[in-house]
Parts: structure tokens; C-alpha cells; sequence
């Protein structure tokens, strides 16, 4: 890629973000069609959220991704939402309308389109436990309302976060939804889709799984929000479950976001090999 005075530029902003691989697919996608666009990630804390979206007006950045721990914490710092991000109360994308900030959901299509992309299932009969009560769990259930999911069992180390996003879930028209203490027997042999939408378990230095698979019966769809392999997604597999961890779901998402910037279509198959390169 050419850098020069007309390069435009596209952050990740996140607190970590060096195991992102969005840097990887999306330069690879703005290459593809000549774009003179750059993404970079940067790392910002918490405190440091407002001065870094203030920084995208005054730079007259294109957007932004919004990845852990900012997706709900960026709301009040936007000029508006689309009608998704309002409803779910979280954004992973911002697109920058002549210095208006508006902010997006590619999450929630991003996770339904990974999920029916690898599980056959139908939505409608089945029962699915969510883990997280956070901004990329909030994005799952408003899929998951939007397939008119039968059962949604819901687990988070916070319980009112928890119950709060139950109570959301069945205001969106989720008929059945509840939350629980802890994943029983009896629980989990309902269970037909579990939705890793945590951030416990990731990193090399892990080797524990944060939550037991055990429980669960062979035939048990699991699908881990994060991407590598986690040790969620490896306790499965030897399990002899059937587990995929996060990688579709990022595809899918930002193929989306791409769209948002540039207004063209995602491409889906350079993202998806771009990434891939990061496994070997």
C-alpha cells in the first residue's frame, strides 16, 4: 500500500488490541480495490476514550472499529446511533458524516451469519446459554431475538448485568429468557447452542477452560465469541463437541463495517484468508 497526502485512515480502538486481526483483513480489503485507506490499531484505556474519539473529528478519520472494553462506553461521546447500536446499546463501528459520529451494530448480523453459516440448527426449537452479559453478548440475544430463539439461558459473573440484559431480551421479543446461577446437569442437557461472549480464557498463558464442557452432551453446538482457538473451543472439541471459536463471526462483521466506510461490498474471501495467515 501507497502512503501519501491522500491516504485516509480507519482506526481499532480497543484496550488490548495487539492480537487483533482486524489490521490484517481490512488492509488487505482496501487494497484489493485501491482504496487509499490505512487501518492501524490503537490501544486506549478506559480514561483515554473521549480524547481518542475527539482526536477522530479533529483528524477527519473515515471511522472506527470499537472492540473490549468501549462498546457501551462510547455511546454518549457519538452524535447518533443507527437504529441497531440504540436498541442493543452497544457499538462496534463509527462512521465519521462530516464530522458527525454515528454509531453502528455489525455484531449482531455478524454472529447470525457465522452461527447459521456452521450449525444447521433452526433457532425457532431450540434452547441456547449465553455467557456474558456485555456489549458482544447484548449484540448475540439481539440476534438471537431476531430468529425468535426459543429459550435463552443466561449466565454472567455480575448477575444484575445479567438480569438487566434478560429483561432487555424479553422486551425485544425473546418469549422465554432467564437467568442462571449455575450450569447444572439438568440445565445443560437442554441445551442445544452455547455463546462464549466473555473475554475470560483468551491468551497464550491460559490453560484452563473458563467454563465446564463437561456438562454438556456431544451434540451441543459451542461457539466462542473470541478467535485463536481458545481454550474454551479446545476443551470442546476433546470433548467430542461441536465447537468453532470467533474467527466467521469477525469475517462476517467486518466485511460489514467495510461496507459502512466505503460503500462497497466486504470482501468476505480476501478478509478471510488475510486472517487465516495469522494461524499457520
Amino acid at each position: 500500500m501507497d502512503i501519501d497526502a491522500t491516504t485516509k485512515l480507519v482506526l481499532l480502538l480497543g484496550h488490548p488490541v495487539q492480537q487483533s486481526l482486524s489490521p490484517l483483513m481490512l488492509n488487505q480489503a482496501f487494497e484489493e480495490f485501491g482504496l487509499p485507506v490505512a487501518y492501524l490499531a490503537a490501544d486506549v484505556t478506559p480514561p483515554s476514550l473521549p480524547a481518542a474519539i475527539a482526536g477522530m473529528r479533529a483528524l477527519g478519520l473515515i471511522g472506527a472499529n470499537i472492540t473490549v472494553p468501549h462498546k457501551t462506553a462510547v455511546l454518549p461521546l457519538l452524535d447518533e446511533l443507527d437504529e441497531e447500536a440504540a436498541r442493543i446499546g452497544a457499538v462496534n463501528v463509527i462512521v465519521n458524516i462530516e464530522g458527525r459520529l454515528r454509531g453502528h451494530n455489525t455484531d449482531a448480523p455478524g454472529f447470525l451469519a457465522a452461527l447459521e453459516g456452521v450449525w444447521s440448527g433452526d433457532l425457532r426449537e431450540s434452547t441456547v446459554l449465553l455467557f456474558g452479559a456485555g456489549g458482544a453478548a447484548r449484540a448475540v440475544t439481539a440476534g438471537l431475538a431476531r430468529r425468535s430463539v426459543k429459550e435463552l439461558l443466561i449466565w454472567n459473573r455480575t448477575k444484575n448485568k445479567a438480569a438487566d440484559l434478560a429483561r432487555d431480551a424479553l422486551a425485544w421479543g425473546i418469549s422465554r429468557c432467564c437467568v442462571i446461577d449455575s450450569v447444572e446437569s439438568q440445565i445443560a442437557s437442554a441445551v442445544d447452542v452455547v455463546v462464549h461472549a466473555t473475554s475470560a480464557g483468551w491468551g497464550k498463558g491460559v490453560k484452563k477452560a473458563p467454563l465446564n464442557v463437561d456438562v454438556f452432551g456431544s451434540e451441543t453446538f459451542l461457539m466462542d465469541l473470541q478467535y485463536g482457538r481458545s481454550t474454551v473451543v479446545e476443551a470442546a472439541l476433546a470433548r467430542g463437541m461441536r465447537a468453532v471459536d470467533g474467527l466467521e463471526m469477525l469475517v462476517r462483521q467486518a466485511a460489514l463495517a467495510f461496507e459502512l466506510w466505503t460503500g462497497l461490498p466486504g470482501p468476505e474471501h480476501t478478509m478471510r484468508s488475510a486472517a487465516a495467515v495469522a494461524y499457520r
